[in-house]
């Protein structure tokens, strides 16, 4: 009997079965991938606020704790999910689920992620991880996909707790790509920087300064400005207020610095048209439409402080000058340094302070620039500049007209200040002035600003209190400030009226007595170091630009040299002017 034959079966069948078995399942899956994902991305797009859904209630305020805490979401109302992030990011549809308390730890050994951005052509990374607060940003979602106004709270976890820190504490929460996105973000060089094509269709030359390079952080105006969240901690580490509000760069030129003046800026569509809260704890004006965080200007690797400080010294007299209180800053919850909380001067500044109308303003800078106000608002400063060039200012009755149109008392103070500080960007820069609209018959010699009078602020001094060297305490600014721009044409024409000539001589020594005192000023500079002493390390470290502590003390002694050493040099040089101009003036 023949044996019987078992056909051996080819194994190729099965293997080319469950091929095309995996293919269509793969295809199956990926259809249904992109089709969930698909939808996912059209439910993230329909996301809609509604008033009609509550945030969720949170177990915790955001603060400052010595230990690691446990927070608690809920909703009051019910069939509604909760979705949360904890790296600032904008909370979706993709983001967790709460569904257990979130535990909060110190976060300063995560890597650094926002702090690691090159934002500037001299951007440095900082020494080491810089301290972290865990910022919570969470959100009601209903199942027809409406959502809830975001809760943001910040924690910061450390040993130390609320006094961890001895200034007050701003945390801004903002989405990543709104500040250091390559396109659009507005904290980094970007798109612009990069793009040599556009340099070319713009006509832009290549060897420029650095600070003048193309980038994104040089865009101005609404279109540069991002929404952001902020949260206010006072120094015992209690939160003062949160708010809604919209970010911008600040500044000229300072742009180009890694750490960069921010404005916040306060509006209906961010919830509030201004803030109510007594930023300056002894300036009791509790109404800002705006305020900066300066980075020091200029200044910035220095002291800090060298134009807040100038500030200061003229709060008495009849200029406009910005309140100062330092704080620290933090974005998304990373450590940004020492930044100096601001007024800026602009038409909300003089509506708060004097309770005037906004349509009454007009604001002007340089020669009769317009930097607020209506169509040919600049043109009574012209005419009144034309006016003193055609006319003998010694002559009573045009001396009299003059003093109607400028309040003469703050146009000395203008003088003076940036003269004693030796203000070397003053007055070919950084000259600003103001009138209120007023009727004729409403104006008076009065000091009262509804007069009509233009005056004058104390505007953006960086380069001055021997910014520039040691040169800067003997170096005379009175002739500069008689040949340059609207103050020499104005100065020139006053100085040859004998009556103001020894009004300003007057009122230059009295500011020499009193308000340039030697002791005076070098207590001041002593404060105002006491107060950053203990943030700086960490700031320097920060942003290692300053080079180290021991070195931002020999800046802060420049200081105190140009105080002890400018007054002798300042009365010579002012007796010498006075005496030239009378000798003119016979």
């Amino acid at each position: 009997m023949k044996p019987i034959l078992k056909t051996k079966r080819s194994p190729a069948l099965p293997i080319k079965l469950a091929i095309a078995f995996c293919f269509v399942l793969g295809l199956i899956s990926l259809v249904l991938g992109v089709h969930f994902s698909s939808q996912k991305n059209k439910l993230f797009k329909d996301l809609k606020i509604s008033n009609e859904i509550n945030p969720p209630d949170c177990s915790s305020i955001g603060g400052f704790s010595s230990e690691e805490i446990s927070v608690s979401l809920s909703s009051t109302q019910p069939g509604l999910d909760i979705y949360y992030t904890l790296d600032g990011s904008e909370p979706s549809l993709g983001s967790e689920i709460y569904t257990r308390p979130i535990y909060i730890e110190d976060r300063t050994k995560a890597l650094n992620l926002l702090s690691a951005i090159p934002n500037s052509p001299r951007w440095k990374p900082p020494v080491g991880n810089v301290f972290k607060g865990t910022v919570l940003r969470t959100i009601c979602v209903s199942a027809d996909n409406k959502k809830s106004k975001e809760l943001v709270n910040t924690y910061f976890v450390d040993e130390k707790g609320s006094s961890k820190y001895t200034l007050p504490v701003l945390e801004i929460t903002v989405n990543k790509d709104d500040l250091f996105g390559y396109k659009d973000g507005i904290y980094v060089m970007g798109k612009n920087y990069e793009d040599k094509r556009d340099y070319i269709r713009k006509e832009l030359p290549l060897d420029m300064s650095w600070w003048e390079y193309p980038a994104n952080y040089l865009k101005r105006g609404l279109n540069s400005e991002r929404d952001a969240h902020i949260e206010f901690f006072e120094t015992n580490g209690s939160l003062a207020f949160e708010s809604d509000a919209g970010i911008r760069i600040h500044g000229n030129a300072t742009r180009g610095f890694s750490q960069k003046s921010l404005r916040i800026c306060f509006d209906e569509k961010y919830g509030k048209a201004q803030l109510n809260y007594q930023l300056f704890p002894d300036y009791k004006l509790n109404k800002f439409n705006s305020f900066i965080l300066r980075n020091g200007g200029n200044d910035w690797n220095k002291t800090m402080f060298r134009d807040a400080l100038i500030h200061t010294f003229m709060k008495d007299s009849h200029l406009d000058v910005q309140a100062y209180r330092p704080l620290i800053v933090f974005i998304n919850g990373e450590y940004w340094g020492v930044h100096t909380l601001r007024e800026r001067l602009d038409e909300y500044y003089l509506v708060n302070k004097y309770d005037i109308s906004k349509d009454s303003l007009v604001i002007l800078e340089f020669g009769g620039s317009l930097v607020y106000g209506k169509k040919h608002d600049d043109d009574i400063f012209r005419e009144l500049l034309d006016f003193v060039k055609k006319n003998d200012m010694n002559l009573e009755a045009n001396y009299s007209y003059l003093k109607k149109k400028i309040d003469i008392l703050s146009f000395m103070d203008g003088i003076i200040a940036n003269v004693y500080f030796c203000n070397a960007d003053w007055p070919n820069n950084n000259v600003r002035f103001w009138r209120y609209k007023a009727a004729e018959n409403q104006m008076s010699d009065s000091l009262f600003v509804k007069d009509g009078r233009w005056r004058w602020m104390l505007y953006d001094t960086d380069w001055g209190f021997g910014y520039t060297g040691k040169e800067a305490i003997s170096k005379d600014l009175l002739g500069k400030a008689k040949a340059v721009g609207s103050v020499g044409v104005l100065f020139r024409a006053l100085l040859k009226n004998k009556v103001f000539l020894n009004e300003f001589k007057a009122r230059f020594q009295y500011h020499l007595d009193n308000t340039f005192e030697k002791e005076k000023v070098i207590k001041r500079i002593n404060e105002f170091q006491d107060v950053l002493a203990p943030e700086m390390p960490e700031h320097i470290n920060r942003w290692r630009v300053i080079g180290s502590y021991s070195k931002w003390k020999d800046y802060v002694e420049e200081l105190r040299d140009f105080a002890s050493q400018r007054p002798s040099v300042q009365i010579r040089q002012l007796n010498d002017f006075i005496n030239n101009e009378t000798n003119s003036v016979k």
